[in-house]
C-alpha cells in the first residue's frame, strides 16, 4: 500500500512538473540550464514562512520531526555522520546512489517527500522519474538549505499543495559533531 501511494503521488508529481498547469516556474540547475518546470505551488518552493501558516493547518514541531528522524535513523544506521566532498556517510553505510536514509524518513512520514542536501547538491531524494529513476537534478536548491546549513538550526515553510494536499517543508540540518554538514528537506503531507 505504501509503494502504491509513493508511485501515486510520484506520478502526480512528474506530470505536475511536465507542466499540466498553466502557471509554471521554470527551475535551473546549478548551472543556470532550464532542465525541469514545475508549476508555482508545488512543494519544492517555499511559500511562506512558518510563522505564517494558513489558518486551519495543523502545523509539525520541527525540534519533535529532528528526534523522530534521527532515533529511527540511528537505529537502523548506527554511526556517525561523515561527507566527503558530496558523499553523506552515516557510520559504514553511504546514502549516494542507495537512497536507504530517505527512503527510512518516507516509513515515519508516508506520503512525504524527502531530500538531502551536501552544500547545493541534491545526493539523495525520493521523488521518481517515469522511468522509476531518482530525480536529483533539475529542481531548484531551496534557499533555507543554504540558510539552515549556515545557522544548523531546523525551519519549517509552508509548502504549497498538491491537489487537496498540503505540504509543510520541515529544514532539518544534519550534523557531525557541532558542525552541521547536509541538510534533510522532509514535505510532510498535511
Amino acid at each position: 500500500m505504501k509503494k502504491l501511494l509513493i508511485a501515486v503521488i510520484a506520478g502526480l508529481l512528474v506530470i505536475t512538473a511536465l507542466g499540466c498547469s498553466g502557471n509554471k516556474e521554470q527551475a535551473l540547475d546549478t548551472t543556470g540550464t532550464s532542465q525541469t518546470e514545475l508549476p508555482a505551488g508545488h512543494p519544492s518552493f517555499d511559500e511562506i514562512d512558518g510563522s505564517q501558516q494558513p489558518s486551519g493547518q495543523p502545523t509539525v514541531d520541527a525540534e519533535e520531526v529532528m528526534d523522530k528522524i534521527n532515533t529511527a535513523l540511528d537505529k537502523k544506521f548506527p554511526g556517525e555522520w561523515k561527507v566527503s566532498d558530496t558523499t553523506l556517510q552515516k557510520g559504514d553505510y553511504t546514502e549516494n546512489g542507495n537512497y536507504g536514509i530517505v527512503d527510512e524518513v518516507t516509513n515515519i512520514y508516508p506520503g512525504s517527500m524527502v531530500s538531502l542536501f551536501v552544500g547545493e547538491e541534491r545526493i539523495s531524494g525520493t521523488i521518481t522519474g517515469e522511468d522509476g529513476k531518482r530525480v536529483l537534478e533539475g529542481y531548484p536548491t531551496p534557499e533555507a538549505v543554504g540558510q539552515t546549513m549556515d545557522t544548523g538550526k531546523a525551519s519549517i515553510v509552508s509548502a504549497g499543495s498538491i491537489g487537496s494536499t498540503n505540504y509543510q517543508k520541515v529544514y532539518l540540518p544534519i550534523k557531525s559533531g557541532d558542525k552541521t554538514v547536509a541538510v534533510l528537506t522532509i514535505s510532510i503531507a498535511q
